[in-house]
């Protein structure tokens, strides 16, 4: 007598989970989309932003905050820092992040002014 074993053969379907892109990644991605289309805007927005708003800002904090030496050169450093890298033409996911670390370190120095006189 023989026996005839059938086996019917598995399809495993293996899916690999999807990987979620870093919000880094997904800036530089952004970034690179909007270089063609909007850099000139960008440049204009960051060098007029810094040189009218947040540049004075600062520096009128800091003088009427005692008009400390080091907290006038960080404001320049940082107004410089925006204003090289727009001038320099770097790629639009270079100047954004310059931008609001320029930001930051007016914010940060406007809040270091109240606590040295």
């Amino acid at each position: 007598m023989s026996y005839t074993i059938l086996q019917t053969q598995k399809n495993y379907q293996y899916h690999l989970a999807a990987k979620k892109p870093s919000i880094f990644a997904r800036f530089f991605q952004w970034a690179a989309n909007e270089e063609a289309e909007h850099h000139i805007a960008w440049v204009g927005v960051s060098i007029t932003a810094m040189a009218a708003v947040f540049f004075p800002l600062t520096m009128a904090v800091v003088l009427l905050n005692g008009a400390q030496f080091g907290l006038i050169i960080a404001a320049m450093a940082a107004f410089v820092l925006v204003t090289a890298t727009n001038l320099a033409a770097m790629q639009t996911k270079y100047t954004i992040p310059f931008f609001f670390l320029g930001i930051l370190t007016n914010i940060a120095i406007v809040v270091v002014s109240f606590f040295i006189h």
